[in-house]
């Protein structure tokens, strides 16, 4: 009996993973491109590889790629626009010899919009490269409430439909978002021209930690004058009455949480640097 149920497992799990690998390919679909004749002379031909977009087929055709082929010589180089696309929301993909000037495939790939990564649910920023000025871009992120951080991610320069960049990644600005933190999956090289889909995880609202609960609390600062404001925390349920936990006078914070603390009863209050070393949340601990 437990022999034929190891099989019956065994079977199962092989399905399983057939059915996983089969939906993970299906969401890389082919694109339908053709090479565009760009400049011709006695010396060689120039040419764009497009693609029709694979997001809205009513937008323009996308580049991607750039062959020079001089026969006179035998030389014909390639120069491939594949990888993540911010714009696209998703991954341009070659299947083949990508130094070879024929018979490479290209295919695109979405990002997900939501993904589950340790246990956490992420979802996917709306993000856009902006034009600052000639062939600098500044690589901004809205956040999940379609606010845009002022703060770029990335800056970068990058002349038009080229595969060279000098980036600079601003890691920082990842923990400057309300209610959570930025993630990416890998941070992109000094000659990157992408970032690569960047995705918000939030805070547990509530969590147990040395066998305590501890609630996620709603933090806002408020004007008291031109120089001065004070940061207050509350949850309802949990902390109703509006708690100061910081003072920012003339753009100098100091925290207020172990003054706070020693007038409570019922619990204290944390700040968690471990989550956010710059923007900290902060959790009301229930004694």
């Amino acid at each position: 009996m437990n022999n034929k149920l190891n099989a019956l497992l065994k079977v199962s799990s092989i399905i399983a993973c057939s059915f996983m690998a089969t939906a993970h390919a299906q969401d890389s679909s082919p694109m339908s491109c053709y090479w565009q004749s760009d400049k011709q002379n006695e010396i060689g031909t120039w040419e764009n590889k497009m693609c029709t977009n694979p997001v809205d087929a009513n937008l323009p055709d996308i580049l991607v790629a750039k062959k020079v082929h001089i026969p006179s010589y035998g030389i014909c180089t390639i120069d491939w626009l594949d990888g993540y696309r911010t714009e696209l929301k998703g991954t341009v993909k070659v299947a083949g010899d990508k130094t070879a000037c024929w018979g490479s495939a290209v295919s695109f790939e979405p990002a997900p919009e939501s993904r589950i990564v340790d246990g956490l649910l992420e979802k996917r920023l709306d993000c856009r490269w902006n034009n600052v000025v000639n062939n600098s871009h500044n690589f901004m992120c809205d956040d999940i409430k379609g606010r845009t951080l002022n703060l770029p991610i990335a800056t970068k320069l990058q002349i038009a439909d080229s595969s060279n960049c000098v980036m600079s990644f601003h890691s920082s600005t990842l923990n400057h978002f309300t209610g959570g933190v930025a993630v990416i999956d890998k941070t992109p090289e000094p000659n990157a021209c992408e970032v690569g889909p960047v995705y918000f995880r939030a805070y547990p609202a509530q969590r147990i930690v040395d066998g305590f609960t501890e609630t996620l609390l709603e933090c806002t600062w408020q004007d008291v004058n031109d120089t001065m404001r004070i940061r207050y925390c509350s949850k309802e349920g949990v902390l109703a009455q509006k708690t100061p936990v910081g003072l920012d006078l003339n753009g100098h914070q100091q925290s207020l949480i172990e003054s706070t603390n020693k007038q409570l009863q019922a619990g204290k209050i944390i700040e968690d640097k471990t989550l956010n070393p710059v923007n900290p949340p902060i959790y009301f601990r229930a004694l």
